[in-house]
């Protein structure tokens, strides 16, 4: 009986150590990849960006930025898009944005589309996009200081090609830039407290010899969250969930 006794006491102490370790970690600021936002899966946020990356004035990238202050750049909805470079540097970004809003940024991703004299089938896209995101190297990603770990399972591929140019006032035969596909790693994060909050990204790739094989993300956001009567949001000509895919 005083055997039985004791292993109750164990048992209850081994509980009590388990619940309290689990109040301590903090909970995860990421949306499981699985989870819809705004009515919409990741791959479909992953197409709204591309979408929104390529929406600017010409000669203009989000992901080119070198300040930040291209941030607020046809941003609206639910969903507030953040971009990851380009490659060539390193780069730290100072972002205003208001609160209430989920953010979606890349961690290392590809894209490819069909070009004027140099079309492409869809699933000759699709091949050339998962081929470096085959071979993901080192990644180091923390929210606020916090690591996010297993980030294999944030990888998302669009199940059917798509325009990537809806709204490009800059090119000219805007279909025959269509078919595209994107494939990479990608962050949904729930929305942020008012504050400072800092996002930094080091991934590559590891497949030499292939084409941006050793393409590198090295990036940095310092997000100035505010009240969001504080900053208006802008007008938008986002595509509707609904013409994602062509």
């Amino acid at each position: 009986m005083a055997g039985d006794h004791i292993r109750v006491h164990c048992g209850l102490a081994l509980a009590a150590l388990l619940a309290a370790a689990a109040a301590a970690e903090p909970a995860s600021p990421v949306v499981p990849p699985g989870e819809k936002v705004d009515g919409l899966d990741q791959r479909e946020h992953a197409v709204r960006w591309w979408q929104w990356a390529n929406l600017v004035p010409p000669g203009v990238r989000p992901y080119q930025d070198p300040t930040g202050a291209q941030c607020g750049l046809n941003q609206s909805g639910a969903v507030w898009f953040l971009a990851g470079t380009d490659g060539t540097a390193d780069t730290t970004r100072h972002c205003r944005m208001p609160a209430g809003k989920y953010v979606f940024m890349p961690i290392i991703n590809m894209l490819a589309h069909s070009r004027p004299g140099k079309p492409l089938t869809c699933q000759q896209a699709r091949v050339m996009v998962a081929a470096n995101n085959d071979h993901l190297g080192k990644v180091e990603v923390t929210i606020d200081g916090q690591a996010i770990t297993r980030i294999g399972r944030f990888r998302q591929s669009t199940p059917h090609c798509f325009d990537a140019f809806p709204v490009a006032p800059y090119l000219e035969r805007t279909k025959s830039w269509f078919p595209a596909a994107t494939d990479g790693y990608w962050l949904m994060i729930r929305p942020l407290s008012v504050g400072i909050h800092v996002i930094t990204v080091r991934a590559r790739y590891d497949n030499p010899g292939v084409k941006l094989g050793d393409l590198e993300q090295v990036f940095e956001y310092q997000l100035q969250v505010e009240d969001e009567k504080e900053t208006p949001e802008p007008p938008t000509a986002r595509p509707e969930a609904g013409s994602l895919y062509l």
